[in-house]
């Protein structure tokens, strides 16, 4: 899939200060150690126009590529699009419109706003429909390593697979469970084994696309279909702003920062990253509202 125009960006003289993130445990930790930065940013569902808070997503991974460039990193970036998934199915059938046509109207109106906010674009820009084999060859993976389990024929990620799931965030069961049906996730299905296991290849329904794979004709689940983009890049990844509600399964809570100040001059940027990460986390957890990328 095509990203958008790069723009262009004036070197300045000297070198800037080395941006630091809160690490798991609170503490500020240097963002990238090495001469490559990586950063993969969930990206949008295309079933409707984007908005401000779009924009502040954005914009806040544009702010972070840009310092680590102005401090001599070179930068590797990547982006989804879940361009087949329940709203843009449901957007798509309440608008007698073909799925396909509406997700590249969609996309290119994320595009032109993108070009128009002057944010820099992703190096790989990736689909789920053109990334199914990647899916495929992930959620193999998986089932080899006795992390999967059959329902109906939808096929699930066992939370009982990984110890430490849910380390990173902190959050109790209870906790994950609300916010899982929140967003997105069916913690109250009938045969599942934990509320928390999360869909990974969605069985064929009728009137629904669909494609061959080596666990039945279907298509993949939200959560698998957010996180294949990460496969492309070798290195370490960070994922910034976002807080892993579940770590060892991609259930992304984006962080939208929307009160992020521009630099004053060219040295005197100060990312108080930490502290708009925990603003916006104690934010995100009393939200109310159902939301995806």
């Amino acid at each position: 899939m095509d990203s958008w125009r790069d723009v262009s960006v004036p070197e300045l003289p000297g070198r800037g200060p080395e941006v630091k993130l809160a690490d798991a445990g609170g503490e500020p930790a240097v963002a990238a150690s090495g001469p490559v930065a990586t950063l993969y940013a969930c990206g949008i569902t295309p079933y409707d126009a984007t908005h401000i808070g779009h924009a502040a997503t954005f914009i806040a991974w544009d702010l972070l590529i840009r310092a680590w460039r102005d401090a001599g990193h070179q930068v590797r970036y990547v982006q989804n699009v879940t361009d087949v998934d329940d709203p843009l199915l449901e957007r798509a059938d309440r608008d007698h419109e073909d799925w396909r046509e509406l997700a590249d109207r969609e996309i290119a109106l994320f595009r032109d706003d993108m070009e128009a906010l002057r944010v820099l674009p992703p190096a790989d820009y990736i689909g789920a429909v053109e990334a199914l084999p990647v899916i495929e060859r992930l959620t193999r993976l998986l089932a080899d390593h006795g992390s999967l389990y059959d329902l109906d024929g939808d096929v699930y990620f066992a939370r009982s697979a990984d110890p430490s799931f849910g380390a990173v965030s902190g959050l109790d069961a209870a906790t994950m469970t609300e916010l899982f049906a929140e967003r997105g996730g069916d913690p109250g299905r009938p045969g599942k084994k934990d509320p928390l296991d999360a869909l990974v290849w969605l069985a064929a329904r009728p009137g629904e696309p669909s494609w061959p794979s080596g666990f039945g004709s279907g298509r993949p689940g939200w959560p698998i279909s957010t996180m294949f983009s990460t496969r492309v890049m070798a290195s370490r990844l960070v994922l910034a702003w976002m807080v892993l509600m579940l770590p060892s399964w991609p259930v992304f809570m984006a962080c939208n920062i929307s009160n992020a100040s521009p630099p004053r001059g060219p040295r005197s940027m100060r990312l108080n990253l930490r502290k708009r990460a925990r603003r916006w986390r104690l934010f995100s957890m009393r939200r109310r509202s159902a939301w995806r990328c």
